[in-house]
């Protein structure tokens, strides 16, 4: 698993979703935002990421040049309805999950993967997670710490607040977009063939807490867990 870091910081625990041999790993920019700017953020980088890998083949894309209502930055945004559909309720989750997590977070890791997929060989395990096996091939983890508002007494000292923390959002925001198509034009070797379904390939939203797995991932092998306990033995 090769990995690019654009800090010395180690990277945490890797939540594994599907196989990851080979698999390209990006740690991006630290990202110290405002609770109300993190849905943004995301939505921007993440939007960028699967624009940056929309060459399949079987159209050519029409990607949406968007400006951020929010913060001073403009980024492109997939055509494809599916994608945007899931891109959005995974920055409502990730922002969600880091207002109403446990107090002692106040940072967490957004993972995007990005996959093929590969038939299983026929058995009761693969009848149980899925005729196809997900493979990885590259990954961008995206970790996120929240800036806490400082309630000021003054009116004016609370809008200077409120501006200063949207004028460093929009610049650390800034920062990772380039940093992230930098990435993306500069390693490509390691893509496999285009998809011919969809103009980008497909991917995968999961969140990690102190190297912990959340989201769907963690949900789906729960689930398998408690299904395989209550499989009756056969003598």
């Amino acid at each position: 698993l090769k990995c690019h870091q654009c800090t010395t910081t180690a990277p945490t625990r890797r939540p594994r979703e599907g196989t990851m041999l080979n698999a390209e790993e990006f740690l991006c920019p630290e990202l110290r935002l405002a609770m109300c700017h993190v849905k943004e953020a995301m939505r921007t980088i993440l939007h960028s990421l699967v624009v940056c890998r929309s060459i399949g083949g079987h159209r050519p894309i029409e990607p949406q040049v968007v400006l951020s209502e929010l913060l001073d930055v403009a980024y492109l945004k997939t055509d494809e309805a599916d994608f945007d559909d899931a891109l959005e309720q995974a920055v409502a989750q990730f922002s969600e999950m880091l207002e109403s997590g446990p107090s002692h977070a106040g940072r967490a890791q957004l993972v995007l993967s990005f996959y093929v997929t590969k038939s299983r060989k026929h058995s009761i395990w693969n009848i149980l997670v899925g005729a196809d096996e997900k493979v990885v091939f590259e990954q961008w983890r995206m970790p996120v710490v929240l800036q806490h508002f400082r309630r000021h007494a003054s009116p004016t000292d609370n809008l200077r607040e409120e501006a200063n923390l949207q004028a460093s959002a929009s610049q650390q925001v800034h920062q990772a977009l380039h940093w992230v198509i930098g990435r993306t034009n500069a390693k490509v070797e390691h893509l496999p063939p285009p998809p011919q379904t969809h103009s980008a390939y497909k991917f995968d939203v999961s969140f990690a807490i102190d190297g912990k797995e959340l989201g769907a991932a963690a949900a789906l092998r729960s689930s398998l867990s408690q299904t395989i306990r209550h499989i009756p033995h056969i003598v």
